[in-house]
């Protein structure tokens, strides 16, 4: 009983939103300015271990362009990774939003010997919300020049799509879905095993475990002499 209630606890803050992941390890370092220039001083929104997590909106395919497409790509930088380390990137979003998302990421050298990919990259660090809403672009992080010419690190560019996932007879809502609020998380793995956001909860676990485990004992031991009692009364 303990154990459900304190699940269903812990899983509270999570009720709210859809979550996509996507598993990667940390490629080899690279020098971005002596073999990916043009990718130098690229205007995108990064994420690291120390900056981890960012809100922001993101543009979707409407419902009507479904045959058409496959979702609308929105990018960004990962980088001070580790070589070989496990990280998973989360991408959280309200239920009351419905939206497919897909997740993936392409090493440096992947996306310059890929013309779509590069002319799809640059496309959006020129111009990342074609819309105008002030509201909407007070919202969105601002972008930073990451890849500086010399930088050698351990980079990835993480690529997003999304799609409207919902049917309605409001045409406007069809052909033009409205940009979806959304929480992008880089959460590396401890030891390759556990993701770095779930330690707290898993330490609190611990202790709950070893604390009712004490207080079992306890009990037990009280519950065992009160039931000693009364047959001593007898023997006397």
């Amino acid at each position: 009983m303990l154990t459900s209630c304190l699940c269903m606890f812990l899983a509270l803050p999570y009720v709210w939103a859809n979550t996509e992941k996507y598993v990667f390890l940390g490629p080899p370092a690279v020098n971005v300015g002596s073999s990916y220039s043009a990718f130098d001083d690229l205007p995108l929104v990064s994420l690291n271990p120390h900056h981890f997590a960012i809100r922001t909106y993101l543009e979707v395919e409407p419902p009507a362009t479904h045959g058409f497409g496959k979702g609308k790509a929105s990018w960004f930088v990962l980088q001070n990774l580790t070589e070989d380390q496990r990280y998973e990137v989360r991408v959280c979003w309200a239920a009351t939003q419905p939206t497919a998302f897909s997740v993936e990421t392409y090493n440096l050298e992947s996306v310059s010997k890929t013309p779509e990919l590069t002319a799809e990259l640059f496309a959006y660090a020129e111009n990342p919300m074609s819309q105008t809403d002030n509201d909407l672009i007070n919202h969105l992080p601002t972008p930073s020049q990451a890849l500086k010419p010399g930088l050698v690190d351990s980079i990835l560019f993480l690529r997003i799509t999304a799609l409207a996932d919902f049917y309605t007879t409001n045409q406007t809502l069809m052909t033009n879905a409205p940009p979806v609020f959304v929480d992008i998380i880089l959460d590396p793995f401890i030891g390759n095993a556990l993701p770095r956001s779930l330690l707290p909860t898993v330490s609190y676990l611990v202790v709950v475990i070893v604390i009712s485990g004490f207080v079992g004992r306890l009990l037990s031991s009280w519950v065992f002499q009160l039931a000693r009692e009364p047959a001593k009364q007898k023997l006397q």
